[in-house]
């Protein structure tokens, strides 16, 4: 069940409107469905990269108290920061489409996923609470969950038209998501304090 939640809250993540599925979806509406895997392949890279970094250091601290403790009420402000950001915003997919190579479509997606420092915020958040389970598998579901919603997004704007009042829809719900998982940081710390306490 926890790796389950942990899914959830990736899969939202990824298909709630920011640069990555902007790009993604741009690339989808512009070339069609094959083009955008390379675009979600180049995002997936960066993201690999985060997971590592997220990974490595949690592995190594990660079952100390006060750095549960710390990060869980760090990492909850942070998605309630979040949460009530996209709750308010309006999100507008730009349709421009320019003519460039497989290769560059795929450096552009791994440079603009690597060049947000948010996504190691983000991803430490949201693995915070899975520090006493395998961290490896909490990477695994994760990083299963992004690829699950880029491509998905991908297909379904293939096959529909993505348009800006159904990215609002999707905004609503990733916020109540982000806000539930924020809660459970709070938890998350909470129990750590009754430990150290």
């Amino acid at each position: 069940m926890d790796y389950l939640t942990l899914f959830i809250v990736g899969f939202v993540a990824a298909i709630t409107p920011g640069p990555d599925i902007f790009y993604i979806l741009t690339q989808t509406i512009c070339r069609g469905f094959g083009i955008a895997i390379f675009a979600i392949f180049g995002v997936l890279l960066g993201n690999v990269i985060y997971l590592s970094l997220v990974a490595l250091g949690f592995s190594a601290i990660g079952n100390n108290l006060y750095f549960q403790l710390i990060i869980g009420i760090l990492g909850g402000l942070y998605l309630l920061r979040i949460s009530f950001l996209i709750f308010k915003q309006k999100p507008h997919l730009e349709k421009s489409c320019q003519n460039i190579s497989k290769v560059q479509i795929l450096k552009e997606g791994f440079l603009m996923n690597i060049t947000n420092p948010k996504a190691i915020i983000f991803f430490s958040a949201v693995i915070t609470p899975f520090l006493t389970k395998n961290i490896i598998f909490s990477i695994i579901a994760l990083f299963s969950a992004i690829a699950t919603g880029f491509l998905l997004a991908a297909f379904i704007a293939s096959k529909f038209n993505i348009n800006d009042a159904t990215l609002i829809v999707i905004n609503k719900i990733a916020s109540i998501v982000f806000f539930g998982f924020a809660l459970m940081l709070f938890k998350s710390s909470y129990l750590a304090l009754l430990k150290i306490a």
